[in-house]
């Protein structure tokens, strides 16, 4: 009998450390995070390039946030062509770009944008298409005002919006322009 209870005994004590635990599988590795950027976007576009200047970027499952002090400028055949300025910027698949709101500076006619503002909800800028926002205020030296439900070219020749505001100045200008480096 004791030949029996040998190997028992030696059994129970055993058994708390062959018995399998909970799993000890690695944490998931966190995205890239990188600070101090500057990050050059080339999209499917012929001749385009976005340049941006952020604090930090993240990766975060293939979508990248430029994010903090961001700066971004685009330009077309080398040319800069506009401004933008926000507190984070998504890349998108596709090079689309997604902020919570953005301000603009459009060169070629001197435009001034502010595409939504905190609390009114996201700027998508698509690569192919252009601005689309939920409201924009639009300021030039022969145009003011605001709208909702916006979308545009980059070139502000094909807008569309809703519940418009606008006024033009009576045989002028509201002044001249502001943007640097813009012409009217």
């Amino acid at each position: 009998m004791v030949r029996f209870l040998l190997p028992l005994a030696l059994l129970l004590f055993l058994l708390p450390w062959l018995r399998p635990g909970p799993s000890r599988s690695p944490a998931p590795a966190p995205g890239v995070r990188l600070l101090g950027v500057e990050f050059w976007l080339f999209p499917e576009e012929e001749g385009v390039e976005w340049r941006f200047a952020a604090e930090e970027m993240v990766e975060e499952g293939g979508v990248f946030r430029i994010r903090g002090g961001l700066t971004g400028e685009r330009y077309v055949k080398g040319r800069l062509d506009l401004w933008l300025r926000a507190p984070e910027v998504v890349v998108e698949p596709g090079d689309n770009l997604r902020a919570p709101y953005a301000e603009v500076e459009i060169l070629k006619g001197c435009y001034r944008l502010a595409l939504s503002a905190p609390g009114k909800g996201e700027v998508l800028i698509r690569q192919k298409e252009g601005f689309f926002a939920p409201w924009v205020r639009i300021e030039a030296p022969n145009l003011r005002g605001e709208a909702e439900a916006f979308r545009s070219d980059f070139a502000l020749e094909r807008l569309e919006a809703q519940n418009p505001r606008f006024s033009f100045p009576a045989g002028g200008s509201f002044g001249p322009c502001t943007v640097e480096g813009g012409s009217s």
